[in-house]
């Protein structure tokens, strides 16, 4: 057996969560193509094609290799990312009626329904796409991010195709920072990259350990690592550990869309936002903030002067 197939809580919007990672048409990994989802997985060593798509309610997932077949390791390993992805599991119904109380997040929940926090598989692919999106517009770190895949990502091919995978914590452990510099990733930031691939790898930061921790506790951890500030502990609480109840206050956009549209136009700091966001949205900020994306990319918010999905931090 090389496939399996997950039930999920309707409503689910598989085509607008699949292509939620995708920040431009030259993704590398995260790629929705005609109905399907695809990413080349590395699950205990053993790299693999995988492949998503919607049946009847279901997510219908199967895995394939370049040669031999997967072991009931790897569809193990395969149903925990396509989970991860997906969040299959998280029941809206909560959030609908927790926005049904102020008319734009009503709308936005509305024009966007069954969109789910889509997810990184992994710790490492969270935390390195964040440190690479800090204090720079989105398209510019996704440049960088794919030459960084590009560089260091294991390849499959598939079907006459190939395929990369997001570099592993154990190959950039073993290298240096000057060795992301011809990428044309900044040294500060090579730096914090080398530094949580070898906490991952080393163990001294295991994504299972705090899988079963309380925000605060992830939070703390995760900014104890060079480069790692509560703007990036905030998007990793959200994009991998798929924490519901976290609006990213420290997001100059996230931050400037509730001043302007729930504070009246007055600058309330990042505390501020976030008592505020915790008020209106409670256990399911993370959703209000990933709608309010949505609806940025949409053209239904704005933020003037900037546009940006996400502009700086740490």
């Amino acid at each position: 057996m090389s496939g399996f197939e997950i039930e999920v809580r309707a409503p689910f919007d598989f085509a607008a969560t699949a292509r939620f990672l995708r920040f431009t048409e030259h993704e590398t990994v995260d790629l929705f193509e005609e109905g399907k989802y695809r990413r080349a997985l590395d699950c205990g060593g053993r790299l693999c094609l995988l492949e998503v798509e919607a049946v009847a309610g279901r997510l219908a997932a199967r895995t394939r290799l370049e040669k031999g077949r997967p072991t009931k390791q790897l569809l193990r390993e395969a149903e925990r990312a396509v989970r991860c992805l997906f969040s299959p599991e998280h029941d809206l119904e909560p959030f609908r009626q927790r926005a049904a109380r102020d008319p734009l997040m009503r709308a936005l929940e509305r024009e966007h329904r069954g969109l789910r926090l889509a997810r990184w598989p992994s710790l490492f692919e969270a935390l390195v796409i964040s440190i690479l999106s800090q204090q720079i517009a989105t398209k510019v770190a996704m440049v960088l991010k794919r030459r960084f895949v590009e560089r260091f990502g294991k390849r499959v091919k598939v079907g006459g195709r190939e395929y990369i995978a997001f570099p592993a914590a154990a190959t950039v452990a073993s290298l240096q920072p000057d060795d992301l510099r011809p990428l044309g990733i900044a040294a500060s930031k090579a730096a914090s990259i080398v530094g949580v691939a070898r906490a991952i790898e080393f163990g001294e930061v295991e994504a299972e350990t705090l899988a079963r921790q309380d925000n605060e506790t992830i939070i703390s951890r995760l900014t104890s690592l060079r480069g790692v500030g509560r703007w990036t502990a905030d998007w990793t609480l959200i994009l991998h550990f798929g924490r519901t109840d976290v609006y990213p206050a420290g997001d100059l956009v996230l931050r400037a869309m509730v001043e302007k549209y729930y504070g009246g136009g007055r600058p309330l700091g990042e505390k501020g936002v976030r008592a505020l966001a915790e008020d209106l949205w409670g256990e399911w900020a993370s959703y209000a903030a990933i709608y309010l994306v949505a609806g940025l990319r949409a053209g239904r918010v704005t933020v003037k002067p900037n546009d940006m999905l996400s502009s700086n931090g740490r």
